[in-house]
């Protein structure tokens, strides 16, 4: 009953206000709504060197469709949100009825709020410049693009556009490497480059050990989304959609266990790994940082803090998995690694989506892009953009985007906070401790998936059934 008042009340104030021709903002008090005015709210995550060339990016937006609509005004309102309190804000957004017309998210929040029905899908929107999601994905970073690519109750649909993409590669501290040239050189190793394939990291890994000095050759986080450039090497897929549309988890498999053994032997058998995963320990990033690890998987963001520290040092892509290891598992024995960045998504009350998705359109084009990326030094999401691209200031850009040719998309399902943190990091820990076996482990998380993500998703596939 209070929520049918609070409804009504609502539904009451708003019409006065829409009546009197006035337009709430967050920003600035109460404005009046012109009749030429066109308006677009856009909330976005960027860093504040980013959301000004975000907004040189929009007034050329601004300026281009008001010389293709005479008389008419576009007011682009760009509110920005933290990255890490963006979601958050969205629900209680939605939960008012207020939710802006375009939001840049977190690419691993896609799927929550395509499945929470927020989302306007956009392959279905009049203006959609492409004639299939296929099509529309060659002219981005495939990965990148994918993580907008939604499976839901059996259909795929195209739920965001990349506006920001970001990967993992392996850094490696090229003074240690020198220090310990002799020991390398004597094992067969050169220490002018880094280990091509996981067999050879460790043979690298125990020439680069000084624990006298306390270096360790390599070092990871217990996080899982720094793990998944190994799982995406090895084609561990973690959910698996049937014709029916029902999804069913695909972890316990032998590329599943080849993964996870991987991963666990680094430390645990190979014991090449400094114990950077443990709660309390020092992380990877710190430890590079310190000049302690020789070598970790980490992002572009972490180029400039480095390089300010005065740092030796490379960025090369992630091994591989060994070509003898590769055959048997029958998977292609190259590099691999994960995607993040950042989405731009139309939700379900923009009342000018075509206008929204010209939006996005534009901030992705290839000249925007390519702005985008000399002058802040990151990936362009279009494809087109990375031609004659000038890195000259930023010379790490270009390996990172090497690395991106071989990243895949993060498993295809909502609820990532709840694979990661409830179900996967659980388990690591005790694998890692040695209290449970690499086998016990793949069967406690695809139960664990499937209970706490799955079940729920193919009830709701129930629902939708019995519905029609």
């Amino acid at each position: 009953m209070q929520k049918q008042v609070l409804s009504s009340l609502l539904f009451t104030v708003a019409f006065l206000i829409v009546a009197a021709g006035i337009v709430l903002f967050p920003k600035g008090g109460v404005k009046f709504a012109a009749e030429n005015e066109v308006k677009l709210r856009v909330w976005q995550g960027f860093k504040f060197e980013e959301v000004t060339v975000m907004e040189e990016i929009a007034d050329r937006f601004k300026e281009e469709w008001e010389a293709k609509n005479p008389g008419k005004v576009l007011d682009i309102e760009i509110e920005r949100v933290s990255y890490d309190d963006m979601v958050t804000k969205l629900k209680t957004a939605a939960l008012a009825s207020q939710t802006p017309d375009v939001a840049f998210v977190d690419a691993l929040k896609v799927p929550d709020l395509a499945f929470g029905q927020t989302l306007q899908p956009i392959d279905e929107l009049e203006n959609f410049r492409y004639k299939s999601i296929d099509e529309a994905r060659q002219q981005f970073v495939t990965a990148s693009f994918d993580m907008g690519v939604v499976n839901r109750l059996g259909k795929e649909n195209l739920y965001g556009i990349p506006v920001q993409t970001t990967t993992l590669a392996m850094f490696w501290n090229r003074k240690i490497f020198r220090d310990s040239a002799d020991k390398l050189r004597s094992a067969g190793l050169d220490p002018n480059r880094a280990p091509r394939d996981w067999d050879e990291l460790i043979e690298y890994a125990r020439a680069l050990e000084d624990k006298e000095k306390g270096i360790y050759g390599y070092a990871m986080s217990g996080s899982l989304w720094f793990q998944f450039p190994i799982y995406n090497q090895y084609n561990v897929n973690w959910v698996r959609y049937e014709k029916n549309g029902r999804a069913v988890p695909d972890i316990d498999n032998p590329r599943g266990k080849a993964a996870l053994q991987r991963i666990a032997d680094l430390y645990l058998k190979d014991k090449v790994e400094a114990g950077a995963w443990k709660r309390g320990a020092m992380g990877p990033d710190q430890g590079f940082l310190n000049e302690k690890y020789a070598m970790i998987l980490m992002g572009p963001w972490f180029v400039e803090k480095f390089e300010s520290a005065g740092l030796d040092f490379d960025v090369s892509l992630v091994p591989a998995v060994p070509a003898d290891e590769a055959a048997e598992l029958g998977i292609p024995a190259q590099s691999s690694s994960n995607i993040g960045g950042q989405i731009g998504v139309i939700f379900e009350s923009c009342e000018e989506p075509e206008l929204a998705y010209d939006f996005i359109e534009y901030f992705t084009s290839e000249k925007e892009q390519r702005y985008w990326s000399e002058t802040l030094g990151q990936i362009p999401v279009r494809q087109a953009a990375w031609e004659n691209l000038n890195t000259e200031k930023f010379p790490y850009v270009p390996k990172f985007m090497e690395q991106l040719k071989y990243a895949k998309r993060l498993p295809q399902m909502p609820l990532y906070g709840t694979l990661e943190n409830e179900i996967a990091n659980p388990e690591f820990d005790l694998l890692m401790n040695d209290k449970i076996t690499v086998q016990e482990a793949l069967e406690h998380m695809e139960k664990s998936l499937d209970d706490k993500v799955l079940k729920k998703l193919n009830a709701r596939f129930d629902s939708d059934d019995s519905d029609e």
